[in-house]
């Protein structure tokens, strides 16, 4: 049986742009530091978790998610600042997902959808007691991430070291919780909003408040009946009970299992054996020498990548996607 280190590409690419040891890394004109951040992340991921297999998933884009909320993630180029992280880092993608590829990394991309709808589909193929994949953990700072969380599935940030269980989800060692399950989670989330990627919730109704006046009425539908009835007479209640509509854009923004499937021919996944002389010819490309010495045919990660079980993950991945 297989462990799944599912790594999301896109947000370790971008938090790197915002490393000062890596933000002004460059070579040759070009900008290096995210192509740097996101190979060091695959590879110490990859000594954290020996046992796993890493499958770094690369953000589409979802154009529906865009039409439900045209503000959708606009957050990200609201500065010329932002603008440049990001342009940075779009240059960079291109040479990150080629170095990957030489250091052996399986990679997954849909045109038409997010990392995080690729995440979901793999971890949906857990239910299959047949699948020969018994684990999953999930790579990303992003905590929308956590709506997937299972006993079998988990979720780590590359950036902060943070981990979180199952057990931890309801058991309360987690932001806002604990909460009865994940579907509580993201539909508490629907409600607050979610400023990092623009999508605005109930004002004034946060998480943690989303998340009591749920349980005090018995769900989204209890608390319009409460305020209906005149039980319920506090503002807060009754801004949810009128803002219906709106809850329910954020859940099919927001909620995994709602998302529109792939259309025929947009997902594509992508994996070589390790190639040395590429990976020693791309690194000297980017200026990356020391990078170039830990990828030596004879390190560790070469040596423990040669091990991955590939070809089962692989018919695996396909299945799900």
């Amino acid at each position: 049986m297989s462990h799944l280190l599912l790594v999301d590409g896109n947000n370790v690419g971008y938090a790197a742009m915002y490393v000062p040891a890596l933000s002004a890394l460059s070579h040759g004109g070009l900008f290096t530091g995210g192509i740097m951040g996101v190979a060091q992340s695959v590879m110490r991921l990859s000594q954290m978790f020996p046992a796993a297999v890493p499958v770094v998933l690369w953000d589409g884009r979802a154009h529906w998610r865009h039409a439900l909320c045209p503000e959708y993630k606009a957050n990200r180029k609201d500065t010329p600042e932002k603008i440049a992280v990001a342009e940075r880092w779009n240059q960079q993608q291109p040479m990150a997902r080629a170095l990957l590829l030489h250091m052996g990394i399986l990679q997954i991309r849909a045109a038409d959808a997010e990392a995080d709808d690729l995440a979901w589909r793999i971890c949906q193929g857990l239910q299959d007691p047949e699948a020969g994949v018994d684990h999953v953990t999930l790579c990303s700072n992003d905590q929308d991430w956590l709506q997937a969380l299972s006993p079998n599935i988990d979720w780590f940030s590359p950036i902060t070291d943070r981990a979180i269980t199952f057990d931890d989800f309801l058991n309360g060692d987690v932001k806002d919780g604990p909460f009865l399950n994940t579907d509580e989670y993201i539909l508490a989330k629907a409600m607050a909003g979610d400023k990092s990627d623009n999508i605005d919730g109930v004002p004034g109704v946060g998480i943690k408040t989303a998340v009591k006046l749920l349980r005090a009425h018995g769900g989204l539908d209890g608390i319009g009946d409460a305020v209906s009835s005149a039980r319920a007479k506090d503002k807060k209640s009754a801004d949810i009970a009128a803002a219906g509509a709106l809850i329910q854009r954020n859940r099919e923004l927001m909620d995994w299992s709602l998302a529109k499937p792939s259309a025929p021919g947009q997902f594509g996944l992508v994996r070589e054996s390790f190639q040395d002389e590429a990976v020693q010819e791309t690194c000297a490309l980017l200026g990356l020498d020391r990078l170039a010495k830990r990828l030596a045919p004879d390190s560790e990660f070469v040596t423990r990548s040669a091990q991955w079980p590939v070809s089962p993950v692989i018919d695996f991945v396909e299945s799900c996607c």
